[in-house]
């Protein structure tokens, strides 16, 4: 009796041995095949999701508030400096709506417009006039193509994009005598509110998540005539803006792609 009791002991040591490597075994193919699995489907999701994950969308979703000065460059006469505001709403990463307005604060007097006042008599000057910028706003639709970082010195990492734009603006001009009260009414074909066309590219480099230097060129193209000695007659001309400003990000926090 002892002797059978030992035998079936074995026999049941040997076949709990023989189910617990095979229940060992499977639960290990079972994970393997999990995993597998789990691998197919991440690469099939790589194959189908954007190439770059976990990107910063410094636009997407975010208003930009950009105080700026914009210089005016090609003025035959009297160049204009006009501090301002331009809002900007990114409706994604690489596209947006944004409106700007700038105030002719300040004008400078080009040496074309100081020789001429040099050379003209008296007389002549009395009946010339000039027009100058009295303000100016625009409407447009932005478009970003093309944004990246860099490292700058081997230290300092910097975001920066490239932005295209146009739409409508409406500038204000104003026109004033050469002799100012002494001499007589300027001519008022060189005054009025201006509406046509703009374009432009920027770009802007992030010095954080929330601020940003900006750098914008835009032409506006619209009738103008910056020079009357009694009958001027405005024609489609293009003016040339350079903008600085500094774009102030709302919400602070980037969205990350996923």
């Amino acid at each position: 009796m002892k002797k059978l009791t030992k035998e079936m002991m074995r026999w049941f040591i040997a076949v709990a041995a023989v189910a617990l490597f095979f229940a060992v075994d499977g639960g290990q193919q079972s994970a393997m095949a999990m995993d597998l699995q789990a691998d197919d489907d991440e690469i099939a999701s790589l194959e189908e999701g954007p190439i770059v994950r976990r990107r910063l969308l410094y636009r997407s979703g975010r208003l930009e508030i950009e105080p700026k000065v914009t210089f005016t460059t090609n003025d035959a006469l009297i160049r204009n400096i006009l501090p301002g505001v331009a809002l900007n709403y990114y409706l994604n990463n690489a596209f947006g709506i944004g409106a700007s307005f700038g105030f002719g604060a300040l004008h400078m007097d080009t040496s074309l417009k100081r020789s001429m006042e040099d050379t003209l008599t008296r007389e002549r000057l009395e009946d010339t006039s000039y027009s100058r910028i009295g303000w100016a706003s625009d409407v447009s639709i932005i478009y970003v193509p093309l944004f990246g970082k860099f490292s700058l010195m081997n230290s300092v990492i910097t975001h920066y994009d490239l932005h295209l734009f146009g739409g409508m603006s409406i500038v204000n001009e104003v026109a004033l005598s050469a002799l100012g009260d002494d001499g007589n009414e300027p001519d008022p074909v060189l005054g009025g509110i201006r509406p046509g066309g703009m374009f432009g590219a920027g770009m802007r480099f992030f010095m954080n998540d929330s601020l940003a230097l900006n750098f914008q060129v835009r032409n506006n193209l619209f009738p103008r005539a910056q020079l009357s000695q009694g009958s001027a007659e405005p024609g489609l001309k293009n003016t040339v803006m350079v903008s600085v400003g500094v774009g102030i990000f709302l919400p602070g926090e980037v969205q990350i792609s996923r």
